[in-house]
């Protein structure tokens, strides 16, 4: 909050952004490779205080703060995302909502979550990924539609909810443009 918000928020204030994406703190130990077999624990106050600081400064600088669930993160779903914003600060907090990230997590599609999301949802990713296979330590990612998740039904349940705002490719292949263009397809033809 001293040496990196600041730094952010004057780059999104000079870009016209409105808003910054978070993550929810690093679980000690936790890394991609073991981040789903670690126990499930109760958020800790400190990380729920950290949030709901950030959460009112940027509130206060005219921004949004999106927590992103990662796997990795003490905040790893949006129900816990959703939790966190209900107990701090609603005015400063939002969701980047990132099925792929909490699919990769819980190796199931997150539909289910997405009702305790709705209400938070500012800006979405969109990256699919295969069940990991036994002994895997990273999943495998593909475009959208061709793997767990069912964007279809996830695009569905956000016009539904009347979202308006962004949607973004963060599919974790490669950065090579056929790559890009397959992943843009996938949500234009087949998805939406």
């Amino acid at each position: 909050m001293t040496e990196v918000y600041p730094r952010a928020a004057e780059l999104a204030h000079r870009w016209k952004l409105p808003g910054l994406i978070v993550f929810g703190f690093h679980k000690p130990g936790a890394t991609e490779e073991n981040a789903g077999t670690l126990a499930a624990l109760p958020l800790p106050q400190k990380v729920l205080d950290w949030l709901q600081r950030a959460g009112e400064q940027a509130r206060r600088d005219g921004l949004v703060l999106m927590i992103e669930p990662e796997p990795i993160c003490w905040v790893d779903t949006c129900t816990v995302a959703a939790q966190v914003i209900l107990k701090s600060s609603p005015d400063g907090l939002r969701i980047n909502y990132d099925p792929g990230n909490v699919a990769w997590l819980l190796q199931r599609d997150p539909l289910y979550e997405f009702k305790a999301a709705a209400p938070w949802i500012a800006n979405v990713h969109v990256k699919d990924l295969l069940p990991m296979k036994p002994g895997a330590s990273r999943p495998e990612f593909v475009p959208a539609g061709e793997g767990m998740i069912d964007f279809r039904a996830h695009f569905q349940a956000l016009q539904s909810a009347g979202y308006r705002g962004p949607i973004s490719l963060e599919p974790h292949i490669d950065g090579r443009p056929e790559t890009i263009r397959r992943c843009r397809d996938a949500c234009l033809t087949r998805l939406s």
